[in-house]
C-alpha cells in the first residue's frame, strides 16, 4: 500500500508541475519494478542481480507542439526538473499536424491484476536454474547455459483527461541452451507470469534432448521443402501485429500495407492482440493515453480486419477512435494471440512426410521489409523429416522466404500453443507449431 501511494503521489506532482507551466495534455505513466537474474554458464551459476527501478514515462503537449520522455528513480526535485526541462523542449519544437488531444475519462477498466503471482517476488529462482541445468545434463547435453529473469511491475497511469488506474503483472523468463559437443546444441524456453505455469525442467529437458540428437548433422541440398517451425520460430518470424500497427503501415515498414479488408492468410489462421490474456503472459489494463486495453481481431479466417490505432492514427486514418493501443508516437500490440490448430506434434510430422523440423533461429533479416522478404539462421537442432519420422540433425542452411507468400503456405497448425518471449521475440506470443510448404532453403556462407 506504501510503494501504491508513492506511485500516485510521483505521478501527481509530475502532472501538477506540467499543467502549472502550461501544458494541455498530459499523460504520466509511473512503473516501479522488481527484476531478479539469475545468470548460468558451463553448469554453474555465474551472476545473481537484483534491481529495483522507479520509471516515469510522460507525454506533454503544449500549443499542439508534443513530446515525450523518461526518467529513472527521480527524487520530488528531479521530477520538477525533468518536467521543465521536458516542457521547455517541447516549446522548442513546431506544432505537430498529426496533434489530437488525449481521451477523456473516467474509464472503466477490466478487473486488476489479472497476471499477478504474488510468489514471483521472493521465488527461490537459483535453485530453478540448478533444475534446469539438471535436467540438461540428465537428457544428454554435457553443458548447459542461459538465464532466468524475473520481474514484478506494479503500473499507475494518470492523465490530464481524467484516466486513473493502476495494474500489476508477473513475469517469468527461462531461457536455456544445452550442448553434446561445440556444434550440437539444444534450446529450451519457459515463460509465464505464474510459478505455477513455470517449468524449468521440461525446457531443460527439451534442449538437453535436442543437443543429443543434434550430434553429426548433415548439409542439405537447397531447394523447396515443407518445414516444420516450432512456436519459438513463429513468434519471431510471422511479426503480424506489429505489421498491423499504424505507425508501421504508414511509414511504409508493413507487408500489411494497403492490405486492409483483404485477404492475406489461410482460411485457419487467427491473429488477435490482447491487451490482457488471462493466466497468460504480461499484459496491460491500459494503454499510455489511459484508454482501457481490449481484444483486437488483427487477422480473421485469413483477412486483416484490424489495423493497431492511438488517437492520433486512428483520426488520421478516419478511424472513430483508438484500438487501445497506445504508444503515444506508435501504436503497439500488449499480447500476440494465434489461434490454435487441430493437429498434435506428431501428427504434423507424420502429415509432411518429407521436410525439416526448425527448433530455433536467429538473425532474421529483412530484404525489404516492405514486402516482407526476410532471411533467417536455423540456431540449434534442425532434423530431416522423412517418411513422416523426425530423422537425421542438419545444418548449414538459413531459409530465405516471405512473410505473405509463408501466410499463404501454412497447412498445418498444431493444438498445443507455448507462450514465448526472449530476446529474439520482445511482445508475449502465444504461438503454436506450423507446417509451412514451399519454404525457401538456401545455403548458409561458409557451408
Amino acid at each position: 500500500m506504501i510503494e501504491k501511494v508513492r506511485q500516485e503521489q510521483v505521478a501527481q506532482l509530475a502532472l501538477d508541475q506540467a499543467k502549472k507551466l502550461g501544458c494541455e495534455d498530459v499523460s504520466v505513466v509511473c512503473a516501479f519494478s522488481n527484476e531478479n537474474q539469475v545468470r548460468f554458464a558451463n553448469n554453474s551459476i555465474t551472476l545473481v542481480n537484483n534491481v529495483r527501478d522507479i520509471t516515469l514515462d510522460v507525454y506533454l503537449s503544449l500549443s499542439k507542439k508534443r513530446i515525450i520522455g523518461s526518467s529513472y528513480n527521480p527524487t520530488e526535485k528531479g521530477i520538477i526538473r525533468f518536467i521543465e526541462s521536458l516542457a521547455k523542449s517541447c516549446r522548442a519544437l513546431p506544432e505537430s499536424k498529426d496533434y489530437v488531444s488525449l481521451p477523456q475519462g473516467p474509464f472503466s477498466y477490466s478487473p486488476h491484476h489479472a497476471n499477478y503471482d504474488s510468489e514471483v517476488e521472493d521465488a527461490s529462482f537459483v535453485e530453478y536454474a540448478k533444475e534446469a541445468m539438471s535436467s540438461a545434463l540428465s537428457s544428454g547435453a554435457n553443458r548447459a547455459s542461459g538465464s532466468i529473469n524475473s520481474e514484478v511491475t506494479n503500473l499507475f497511469i494518470l492523465t490530464s483527461g481524467g484516466a486513473t488506474s493502476s495494474d500489476r503483472v508477473s513475469q517469468i523468463l527461462l531461457n536455456i541452451r544445452a550442448f553434446a559437443d561445440d556444434n550440437s546444441s539444444g534450446h529450451g524456453l519457459s515463460c509465464s507470469s505464474y510459478l505455477s505455469d513455470f517449468h524449468p525442467s521440461e525446457a531443460g529437458s527439451r534442449a538437453g534432448i535436442y543437443a543429443k540428437r543434434a550430434l553429426n548433422s548433415a548439409l542439405i541440398s537447397e531447394g523447396e521443402y515443407k518445414v516444420i517451425f516450432t512456436p519459438t520460430v513463429i513468434a519471431n518470424i510471422l511479426p503480424i501485429a506489429s505489421s498491423a500497427s499504424a505507425f508501421t503501415i504508414e511509414s511504409g515498414n508493413s507487408f500489411l500495407s494497403e492490405r486492409l479488408g483483404q485477404k492475406v492468410a489461410v482460411d485457419k489462421l487467427n491473429v488477435e492482440d490482447r491487451g490482457v490474456f488471462e493466466h497468460g503472459l504480461g499484459g496491460r489494463i491500459f494503454d499510455d493515453e489511459g484508454l482501457p486495453t481490449r481484444t483486437n481481431r488483427i487477422i480473421n479466417a485469413g483477412v486483416f480486419e484490424t489495423m493497431l490505432h492511438n488517437s492520433t492514427t486512428a483520426k488520421k486514418f478516419g478511424k472513430g477512435s483508438s484500438t487501445g493501443n497506445a504508444g503515444i508516437i506508435a501504436p503497439r500490440s500488449t499480447t500476440v494471440v494465434f489461434s490454435a490448430g487441430d493437429s498434435s506434434l506428431e501428427e504434423i510430422v507424420k502429415e509432411t512426410g518429407e521436410g525439416l523440423l526448425i527448433t530455433n533461429n536467429w538473425y532474421t533479416r529483412y530484404q525489404n521489409i516492405r514486402t516482407g522478404d526476410y532471411s533467417t539462421v536455423p540456431r540449434d537442432a534442425a532434423f530431416r523429416i522423412r517418411n513422416g519420422e523426425v530423422k537425421e540433425p542438419v545444418s548449414g542452411f538459413r531459409l530465405s522466404d516471405s512473410v505473405p507468400r509463408q501466410l499463404s503456405n501454412i497447412e498445418l497448425i498444431s493444438r498445443e500453443r507455448e507462450w514465448i518471449k526472449w530476446w529474439e521475440v520482445s511482445t508475449p506470443t502465444l504461438a503454436p507449431t506450423m507446417m509451412i510448404k514451399g519454404v525457401r532453403v538456401t545455403r548458409a556462407v561458409g557451408s
